[in-house]
């Protein structure tokens, strides 16, 4: 395949230097008739990172849902990505975070491996980066396996660093707006796996770093996101005579164990704002 085209979505919040940085590595190292990027940016109008993403002739800028600093973040992570994919106009789809950096020759190894013959039913293209913790190093991760009625067993991955076809997240439904901050990567492993015919291919030669800076976005909720996939997949695979083993260590969805993450999520929140006041208390 010649010069396939990609959308970079970038859904960000704060963090202006990682953003510049990324931005930077994506025209260093990506030909530039190649890429749109798509950032969707929840800070003020009146910021400097905003009015400097204004004046970038190569990023589609989309203002959503703005907030101060105070402010947690105001729907699910995915429902802003989804605002990028939807506006993107390319054929191949890329969602980072604002905190990544391309390395060089991801491109043209993203090139070879849409020549291959044997990865010309790819779906989706999972690649190397830091997953979790920086201290861990670029990787992979095998999280279960997969099963088809009859057919064989197969490897099942994170793909929280994917490049989708832009027609197999329509094919999926886009990501799940139901999930607040975990598990898409798994969510999305799956979709395709069980929803499409397209192959899931692995590649250590594309490459990303990612720096995981603190997000400071949300109070993610673990406990409801994992236990929502669990309850979503089980119930589809009951019905379609498909099978799925994937361990997210997460409590059971008992009552006891709901009540119990209510009242921790309600702590944390109380502890966010607690900080953001005593911070402004301590700084007049």
């Amino acid at each position: 395949m010649n010069n396939p085209k990609i959308s970079i979505i970038v859904p960000t919040y704060g963090r202006a230097e990682y953003l510049k940085n990324l931005i930077a590595s994506i025209r260093a190292f990506t030909p530039r008739d190649v890429y749109e990027l798509v950032v969707i940016s929840s800070d003020l109008p009146e910021s400097e990172k905003v009015k400097w993403l204004s004046q970038q002739e190569d990023v589609n800028l989309i203002l959503a849902d703005a907030r101060k600093k105070w402010q947690l973040r105001k729907k699910s992570s995915c429902y802003y990505v989804n605002l990028g994919i939807k506006k993107s106009k390319r054929e191949w789809v890329f969602v980072i975070s604002d905190d990544v950096c391309f390395c060089e020759g991801w491109y043209e190894e993203f090139v070879n491996l849409l020549s291959n013959p044997d990865d010309s039913n790819a779906g989706m293209i999972i690649i190397l980066s830091h997953i979790g913790k920086v201290r861990h190093g670029r990787r992979i991760v095998k999280i279960g396996k997969t099963k088809k009625g009859d057919g064989d067993w197969k490897d099942l991955y994170l793909s929280d660093f994917s490049i989708i076809a832009k027609n197999v997240l329509e094919e999926i439904g886009l990501f799940d707006e139901k999930l607040d901050q975990f598990g898409c990567g798994a969510d999305n492993s799956l979709a395709i796996e069980f929803l499409t015919n397209k192959n899931t291919v692995v590649s250590e030669k594309i490459r990303v770093d990612h720096f995981v800076a603190d997000e400071n976005r949300s109070v993610g909720n673990e406990f409801e996101d994992f236990n929502y996939i669990i309850r979503k997949w089980n119930k589809w695979c009951r019905v379609n005579n498909c099978q799925y083993i994937w361990d997210p260590k997460i409590k059971p969805y008992t009552l006891k164990n709901r009540l119990v993450n209510y009242l921790y999520q309600k702590a944390r929140i109380l502890r966010h704002y607690g900080r953001y006041i005593m911070g402004t208390y301590r700084q007049k």
